[in-house]
């Protein structure tokens, strides 16, 4: 039987990979890289509200403003390098997923959950990395020539 662990790499990769597809289904699907980054650390937020630990959520909050800063100001910006920040991003969240729990005890997140989003944050984050290197300039939206 396969372990908790295990299973949310397993499924989080599979789910990483079913999100990339879907996205570039979507005409401009950059946006969507970035506008996702923004909602990272509100999803650990939420586990803690629903734990009724508010100061917690603050807290996750507090720790995620950069993600959420980086992924508005990409978002909004016409920002040469923006899909490397994007993609870094991603990566980061990924290195937080890790280790989570030695930073928070956050007791609304189930022991599964930060294993299986630091697979989805990784398939995503190195994706959209190899991406960068094939648009101009590495920027999400062109810049003005």
């Amino acid at each position: 039987m396969l372990s908790a662990q295990l299973l949310g790499v397993i499924v989080g990769g599979v789910l990483g990979g079913t999100s990339i597809v879907l996205a570039r289904r979507v005409r401009g699907e950059n946006w969507l890289y970035s506008s996702s980054v923004i909602l990272l650390p509100l999803i650990y937020s939420g586990f803690a509200l629903a734990a009724g630990e508010g100061q917690v959520a603050l807290q996750e909050i507090l720790v995620g403003t950069p993600f959420v800063l980086g992924g508005v100001l990409c978002l909004v910006f016409r920002i040469p390098l923006s899909a490397l920040v994007v993609g870094a991003l991603w990566i980061l969240h990924a290195m937080f997923d890790l280790f989570h729990d030695a930073l928070f005890v956050n007791t609304g997140v189930p022991g599964w959950y930060p294993i299986f989003c630091a697979a989805i944050d990784l398939v995503v984050g190195f994706y959209i990395l190899r991406l960068a290197r094939l648009l101009p300039r590495a920027a999400f939206r062109r810049t003005a020539e």
